[in-house]
């Protein structure tokens, strides 16, 4: 993993920039593994007999993200926003390989 250094001590926009950059390609990464779990989760729900969309998870995992934004100092705004598309495209992905 790439060690980031802290945005006051970035001294120039290039710095920053490949700071970003870096930020950017782990979040690549991590949503990588992510689609992975997911393509588990249509064989699981296959096995379980779930449906692709589950109300209450997607209800539950918004509201996890958006209490745990707020601790980490990031807009809870954006972090729906964000997590709103995943999971959406989750379970598009997850209707598409369930029939």
């Amino acid at each position: 993993m790439t060690k980031l250094t802290e945005p006051s001590a970035c001294e120039s926009m290039a710095e920053l920039r490949q700071q970003i950059d870096a930020i950017d390609t782990m979040l690549l990464d991590l949503l990588a593994t992510r689609s992975r779990y997911i393509d588990r989760a249509v064989d699981l729900k296959r096995i379980e007999g779930l449906p692709a969309r589950t109300v209450d998870r997607v209800a539950a995992v918004l509201d996890n993200v958006k209490s745990k934004a707020t601790t980490v100092g990031l807009d809870e705004d954006l972090a729906v926003t964000i997590w709103s598309e995943l999971i959406e495209w989750s379970i598009q992905r997850e209707i598409k390989h369930l029939g």
